[in-house]
This record gives C-alpha cells, structure tokens and sequence, in this order.
C-alpha cells in the first residue's frame, strides 16, 4: 500500500485519495464552517419510524490525516445528513479538504447509505459542485464513519477521507460491511451521530 500511495503523491490530492477507505476491489482544511452545528436533531423520529426500517447518520467534524501518510498534512471538514428509510435513501454532504495550501470543495446529494456494527455507518455521495478538475461533478465519493458516543466520556468520533469513482464502486462500497483498511481518524472537533 505504501509503495502505491508514494506513486500517486506526483498527482493531484484527489486522484491520491482514489485510494479511498477499503480495498482497491472496494473503491472505498479545515474550512470555516462549524462542524457542531451541523448536527441534526432525531428528536423528529419517533420509535415507530424506526421500527419500520429507518436509519439515519448525520453530523460535522474536522480531522487531519498526519504528514507521513501523504508526505504532507491533510485537513478535512465534512458535514453531511443520510437517511435509509426501507431502502429509499436521502441526505446531502459538504467536504473540504486541504493538502499544501490548496482546498478543494464538494458537495451533493447523498446516493447510497448503511449502517454496520450499530454505530459505524457507509455513504455515498454525487459531487454535484467540485473545484477540482480531477474530481468533477458526476464523479461518486464514498466514506466511512464511526460513532464513538456522546459526551466527554466518549472517545472522539472517526472518519476515513473521500474515494472516488463510479456509481457501481459506489454502491458497492455501501452494501459491504467491510472494515476500512485506510484510516480512519480521530475527530479533532465536532460529532456524529448514528442511529441505526
């Protein structure tokens, strides 16, 4: 994996996080938004809702990915709601991501969404609006979130950065339960919330 990551270093950042959470089979800056305030409130959801096969994840946070993995610091800022409702999937993300003073920004819908293990969720996304040539809008991004809990007792929440590809990666990447083999990071600040 090493030696794979130090060959794509010459490339853009993005095309280097094509890498993405899982297995190459598995195409799995910190800006100024608040990330805490991104977190929605499920106090809407009743208990009957959920019986009947919803499941959500929603939240904000910022991490860094360390020098060594890159040869540089990454910073990453992601907010994002998902919704499952019986298989009828929703939601919206916002990403930024910081690697040598450059920042790239996307945003969209969500595309596809699972929740693993009780507090460990997947999404899918279309970039809809990118600045990055490399990753245009109708390119799919993926990553893995994992919800440690609430409160200071908690460990902080974790999140692996963005993969890229296509619609079928995409959903592939949702509908397996595999762990992330790439990451993921602490949460430096804010919180996410799983509820499934």
């Amino acid at each position: 994996m090493q030696k794979q990551l130090l060959k794509y270093l010459a490339l853009p950042l993005t095309t280097v996080l094509l890498f993405g959470c899982e297995s190459l089979t598995e195409t799995d800056p910190v800006g100024a938004i608040a990330p805490e305030s991104a977190v929605a409130s499920m106090s809407d959801v009743t208990i009957q809702q959920k019986k009947e096969g919803l499941i959500s994840a929603t939240g904000g946070g910022h991490f860094t990915v360390p020098p060594e993995e890159f040869g540089a610091e990454v910073g990453n800022v992601l907010t994002f709601n998902a919704r499952n409702f019986d298989g009828t999937v929703s939601g919206r993300f916002d990403y930024q991501q910081t690697f040598l003073g450059e920042m790239f920004h996307f945003n969209g819908p969500v595309t596809c969404f699972n929740v693993y293990d009780g507090n460990r969720a997947k999404i899918g996304a279309l970039v809809e609006v990118s600045n990055d040539p490399t990753l245009p809008a109708g390119v799919f991004i993926w990553w893995s979130i994992i919800d440690n809990g609430q409160g200071s007792a908690s460990s902080a929440d974790e999140s692996t950065i963005i993969g890229a590809g296509d619609e079928a990666a995409n959903e592939a990447f949702c509908n397996s339960a595999a762990l992330p083999l790439f990451g993921p990071w602490e949460l430096s600040g804010g919180n996410f919330q799983v509820d499934g």
